[in-house]
C-alpha cells in the first residue's frame, strides 16, 4: 500500500484525491491546507492546517500555487525515503533536503467538471531511476499515459498549453461575449468549436487553417475591423489576424 499525502485542496488536489480512490494499492491518508474553510468538502479523509501535524508517508504530492511550492516542500518533515513531488508545469525539480519529484498532468482541471485520467498525459521527472519508476507505477494505476519529461522540457510543454488551452478559452469567451451583446446564443457556435478541435486531432494544425486571415481577405478583414471599433478585442483582432497572414505568406 502506498500512503499519500496530499497538500493542497485546489481543482488539481480535488482530482488527484478522487482518482486515487478508485486505486487499491494507494490510500490517501492525509490532506492538508492552510485554510480550514478550503478543507471542509474533504470530511470523509484526515485533514490538518499544520505541517508538524503532517503524518509519514511514501508520497507528498504538493498540490498550491506555484509561487508556494518551494515554501510548502520546505516545510515538510524530512522521511529519508518518502517523495515529495510538485504537480506544477512550470516550476522546475526542486533541490530541498527531500526526493524531489515532479507528478504533472498536462490537462485542465475543474473541480464542476469530471475528468478520467485514462490516457491523460503523466509528465514525470525524478532525482533517480528508482523514485521515477515508483511514481510511473502510481501513474499507470491511474491509466494515466506516463512521460520521462525534464524540467525544460516540461516548461516548453506548458508554454504550449497555455497557447492551446487558455489562450483559446479567452478567445472563447470573446466569442460569446460578442453573441451576448447581439443577443444571439452562442449555441450556434458549438458544432464550429467541436469541429475545430476534432479536426487538429486529426490533421497538423497549420493544414487545418481557414477563415479571412488565411484566403489573405482584406475586405472581410476590415469590415470585422469597422465591427470592433469600440472593442477591446480589436487589437486582439489584428494582432492574430497578422500572425496567420505571416504565416501564410
Amino acid at each position: 500500500m502506498v500512503n499519500v499525502v496530499v497538500l493542497g485542496t485546489g481543482n488539481v488536489a480535488y482530482h488527484f484525491i478522487k482518482g486515487f480512490e478508485n486505486i487499491n494499492d494507494v490510500d490517501v491518508i492525509q490532506i492538508y491546507n492552510h485554510n480550514s474553510t478550503s478543507l471542509q468538502p474533504f470530511t470523509s479523509y484526515e485533514t490538518t492546517t499544520r505541517f508538524s501535524e503532517l503524518k509519514k508517508a511514501d508520497l507528498y504530492l504538493i498540490c498550491v500555487k506555484d509561487d508556494k511550492i518551494l515554501e510548502v516542500a520546505s516545510a515538510i518533515p524530512f522521511y529519508e525515503n518518502a517523495i515529495v513531488a510538485h504537480v506544477s508545469g512550470s516550476v522546475p525539480l526542486l533541490e530541498t533536503k527531500h526526493n524531489d519529484a515532479v507528478f504533472y498532468p498536462l490537462q485542465t482541471f475543474s473541480k464542476d467538471k469530471a475528468i478520467s485520467f485514462k490516457d491523460l498525459p503523466l509528465c514525470i521527472e525524478a532525482e533517480h531511476t528508482d523514485q521515477f519508476k515508483f511514481l510511473k507505477e502510481i501513474g499507470e494505476c491511474l491509466n494515466a499515459k506516463v512521460y520521462e519529461v525534464n524540467s525544460n522540457q516540461r516548461q516548453e510543454l506548458h508554454l504550449a498549453a497555455v497557447f492551446v488551452c487558455n489562450f483559446v478559452n479567452h478567445l472563447y469567451h470573446i466569442g460569446h461575449t460578442i453573441c451576448e451583446e447581439k443577443n444571439l446564443p452562442f449555441d450556434i457556435l458549438k458544432p464550429l468549436v467541436q469541429e475545430t478541435a476534432d479536426k487538429v486531432l486529426t490533421k497538423h494544425p497549420k493544414d487545418a487553417q481557414t477563415g479571412p486571415a488565411k484566403r489573405n481577405d482584406e475586405s472581410t478583414i476590415e469590415r470585422h475591423i469597422e465591427q470592433l471599433i469600440d472593442s477591446p478585442y480589436k487589437d486582439l483582432y489584428r494582432y492574430l489576424t497578422s500572425s496567420i497572414q505571416n504565416t501564410y505568406e
